[in-house]
């Protein structure tokens, strides 16, 4: 079923060619054209070309594996322009070879572009009249391809889990890291963290960069330490989400709604990789793939007309949102580093296979998972989900971070806890929930002690409360000031549990005291910022068949599009024609224009020479003048520099050529870098205009 919308989008893009583009266009596949011509009645007259069954089918004869590729991913990507083609296949195909399989499937009517309104983007779509037929070719799977594993990985499995994440945690509690200005941990400490965690030299890097972009840590003097408050609120994230935060943060920093997009980007991405996992290079499609499409798996809705302009903006100043490959690069380097993909093994290619890792979520359930010897070294056994382990190993330091984490209480570990209010009997309180046995004698008598050195001299920071004599009662009586109270310091004297800075202006008005003058001290501090809401992932459903049912896409056959272009040659034989126009015709059979006899029977083809190879040095030197003139971009094959049996291809618009006895220098400027180049003409091997 053809989509009256669609078709007349494709009337108005062929309506607006420009005149040259528009008449080559016409007389190729329509013939001579007859004045006076009325356009709308020329394009409803190649509109009925393309739905002759029989051009139908020789336009999908002659269809090759690229084309399908290209066509699929057209048919996959909401609002699809030749940049996001770029990017999607940036692991698999050069700019270059885009850019001409771009040029050509335009030439062969079975795409057309639309240009945006408000940018330079040009929309690519697939040719109405053939959108239906093409459903049995597309082929999903050819992009996100099944992958079966030859060699098996023999590497360790590893994963962030919350007794690992609570092991570092404790560092920063503790002692604090160390960093350099650029955030690189300095070396004394790394040394120190490598010993706790053998071998995750990078890991630790990645993880403390990502608690630096979360502030998560706080800086102080000479290092970071754990912003409590925050690293709460974090706690009580579902594990998948605090993965993917910490994945997302370890390679750059975002504003929320950036980390958020991020974040959920990944998440999606691991829910849509299948048990029998998918190559680097599939992940990168399917990541791109997904950041297209909305929580439901459907395309884009389509831009207001401000986004569109800002975006417009944006690609003026160099910031194109689509240009995100080295970002997502980095992101999955960190979510192999933090095990939230895992390496299967290689295929047939020797390409690693990755699979999403298996996060599972832990229990709050009274789990025994604790374990004191006489040494005061405490064995931590997996099971416990981050909130629950925060306050059990609040008085703890890390010793040893493996499948089995192992900590020891020290005074220095027992001091920091006295500094978040924790007292001996809540300590041993915490201490009994989750212990196998009871807590040894010596430990308790050592906590005790601690505790006593610790409150024979204190520091207090914070807000200060001081009444006079007759507002005592009042003040330790009234609810509204009474449950602010953290320690009774003097009489009248109470230190307040209120962040010191938070507004007191409501606990002033909401304490019936009469308070003149400001407050008599000043601090401040950052405040908390919440964390992005995230949601469950999303698996992508529409990698299957777009024909809807579950049949194996027809495939391209070579030897069909050999069969029908030999011919079409045998046909152009039995014409009269010079060398000229049988060489032009030639090559555009050969570049697969010509569907029917019907068009090499009209004499309105132009004629003229539009490749030129090997030694035809004249050839090829007319070719680019005539291209100059009629600013036509061109296809030009040369060899590489580092060996010459190896060519490449690069496409864009000649500027001049400089002839020289026996040479010649053309000035080429490379699309779509716009790069200017100059080219030997006697070394290109082979060149053609790109017109019809």
């Amino acid at each position: 079923m053809k989509n009256d919308n669609e078709i007349g989008q494709w009337q108005e893009a062929m309506a607006c060619l420009p005149e040259k583009q528009f008449f080559n266009t016409m007389r190729l596949y329509l013939g001579e054209i007859k004045t006076p011509y009325n356009k709308q009645r020329l394009i409803e007259q190649l509109a009925s070309f393309i739905h002759n069954q029989e051009n139908t089918n020789s336009i999908l004869t002659l269809m090759d594996s690229f084309d399908v590729e290209i066509l699929t991913a057209i048919s996959l990507i909401p609002q699809v322009t030749q940049e996001s083609l770029i990017e999607f296949f940036s692991e698999t195909y050069s700019v270059t070879e885009l850019y001409a399989e771009i040029i050509s499937l335009t030439e062969r009517l079975l795409i057309y572009k639309i240009q945006d309104d408000y940018s330079p983007k040009e929309f690519l779509y697939i040719n109405p009249f053939l959108k239906e037929p093409l459903k049995a070719y597309l082929n999903p799977k050819a992009l996100f391809p099944t992958q079966q594993v030859c060699t098996y990985s023999t590497d360790d499995v590893f994963i962030l889990t919350p007794n690992l994440l609570t092991a570092f945690i404790s560092i920063l509690k503790v002692r604090g890291i160390a960093c350099k200005a650029d955030g690189a941990i300095k070396k004394n400490d790394m040394n120190r963290l490598e010993e706790i965690f053998p071998g995750k030299a990078n890991f630790i890097q990645l993880l403390m960069n990502a608690f630096i972009n979360l502030s998560l840590v706080k800086e102080g003097p000479k290092s970071f330490t754990i912003e409590k408050n925050r690293i709460e609120n974090f706690a009580v994230l579902p594990e998948t989400y605090q993965y993917a935060l910490l994945c997302a943060a370890a390679v750059s920093r975002f504003s929320k709604e950036g980390l958020k997009k991020e974040a959920q980007l990944l998440i999606d991405c691991l829910s849509s990789i299948p048990e029998t996992g998918y190559t680097r290079q599939t992940i990168l499609r399917l990541t791109f793939l997904i950041g297209s499409r909305t929580e439901d798996g459907a395309a884009v809705a389509k831009k207001s007309r401000f986004s569109r302009l800002l975006e417009a903006a944006r690609a003026e100043d160099g910031i194109d949102a689509m240009q995100n490959v080295n970002l997502m690069d980095r992101m999955l380097d960190a979510a192999v580093e933090f095990g939230l993909l895992q390496k299967l093994g290689k295929n047939e290619k020797g390409e690693e296979i990755f699979t999403a890792g298996n996060i599972s979520e832990t229990s709050t359930e009274n789990l025994k998972v604790l374990n004191i010897d006489s040494t005061s070294t405490v064995t931590l056994m997996p099971g416990l989900p981050l909130k629950t382990l925060l306050p059990l190993t609040s008085f703890m330091l890390i010793k040893k971070c493996g499948v089995v984490t192992e900590f020891e209480i020290t005074r220095q570990s027992a001091a920091a806890s006295f500094d978040q209010c924790w007292t001996p009997e809540k300590i041993f309180e915490e201490i009994e929930k989750y212990a196998y046995y009871e807590i040894p004698q010596n430990l308790k008598i050592n906590i005790s002690e601690w505790y006593n050195a610790y409150s024979s001299a204190m520091l207090y920071h914070g807000y200060i409360l001081k009444v006079t004599e007759s507002n005592i009662a009042f003040a330790e009586n009234n609810p509204n000031i009474k449950k602010y109270i953290k320690e009774k310091l003097a009489d009248g004297i109470y230190l307040l549990d209120l962040p010191v800075d938070a507004n007191i202006s409501k606990f002033i008005d909401d304490s019936g005291l009469d308070f003149l003058g400001n407050i008599k001290t000043s601090t401040s501090a950052q405040g908390f910022v919440s964390f992005p809401l995230l949601r469950a992932g999303y698996k992508l459903q529409i990698l299957e068949s777009p024909s809807g049912n579950d049949t194996e896409p027809l495939r391209t056959s070579v030897k069909d599009a050999a069969t029908l272009i030999n011919s079409l040659k045998s046909a152009l034989d039995t014409r009269e024609l010079d060398e000229h126009q049988r060489e032009s015709l030639e090559h555009r059979i050969s570049n697969r224009l010509i569907l029917s006899e019907t068009q090499l029977k009209t004499t309105a083809v132009r004629t003229e020479i539009l490749e030129a190879e090997g030694m035809d040095f004249a050839g090829k030197v007319h070719l680019i003048e005539a291209a100059i003139k009629e600013e036509d971009l061109m296809e030009l094959h040369l060899p590489s520099v580092e060996n010459v049996r190896e060519f490449f291809t690069i496409v864009g618009k000649p500027l001049g050529i400089s002839k020289q006895p026996g040479e010649a220098i053309m000035r080429f400027q490379v699309e779509p870098t716009k790069d200017i180049e100059n080219f030997l003409v006697s070394r290109i091997t082979r060149l053609r205009r790109l017109r019809f």
